[in-house]
């Protein structure tokens, strides 16, 4: 027998066992890698579940306070008309949409239709977002409620002092309705005439 062909061989066998235990040490590595990576996404998934829950949860009860309030001044102005809001989540996969609905007799109302109602729903959620995101208590309306109904007049301004006076805000309207007049706490007129502008208070 060839000692040098047979010390080779061995040689060869040593080096191809200690490759083959090297491979079996990163593939164990590997596998305990693999199921560790499956146990993290796994705890993510479940983690990522508990979240959209408690997410959705505080949008429900975010919306829910959005719908009450704005049902409220609906209500409030609009005394004689069953009318209402209310918030929709559509979930299209993982974007979320929220549909605004006016429903008036039991009724949709089209979201088209420029009604003085929306210009009130507009008003209210104008003010939510002022609230929400912790902003200057002030709004400035320069004849936003042109399109509401004189005769709804007393109880919107009767609305906006409430509302004033609840929220700890300040709303300056400017307005050709002399009908807010007497629901304000400070009033003014300006005039113009030969060019110079004149102010005038009323209340």
């Amino acid at each position: 027998m060839d000692i040098n062909l047979y010390d080779s061989v061995i040689d060869r066998t040593q080096f191809l066992q200690g490759v083959y235990q090297d491979k079996l040490s990163q593939k164990e590595k590997l596998e305990n890698e693999v199921s560790s990576l499956r146990e993290e996404k796994d705890i993510l998934d479940k983690t990522e579940k508990v979240i959209k829950f408690l997410m959705d949860k505080l949008v429900q009860k975010d919306l829910s306070k959005m719908d009450a309030l704005i049902s409220y001044g609906l209500k409030t102005v609009y005394s004689d008309r069953d009318i209402v809001f209310k918030s929709e989540i559509i979930e299209y996969g993982k974007k979320i949409w929220i549909d605004l609905q006016t429903i008036s007799d039991g009724k949709k109302v089209d979201p088209q239709s420029q009604s003085s109602v929306h210009v009130i729903e507009s008003f209210l959620l104008r003010l939510l977002c002022i609230i929400k995101l912790g902003k200057a208590r002030l709004l400035l309306l320069d004849e936003t409620f042109a399109a509401v109904d004189p005769g709804y007049i007393e109880n919107f301004s009767q609305l906006i002092v409430q509302l004033c006076n609840k929220l700890g805000m300040d709303i300056l309207l400017v307005t050709h309705n002399m009908g807010f007049i007497d629901f304000a706490s400070h009033s003014y007129r300006i005039n113009r005439v030969d060019n110079k502008t004149e102010v005038i208070k009323l209340k």
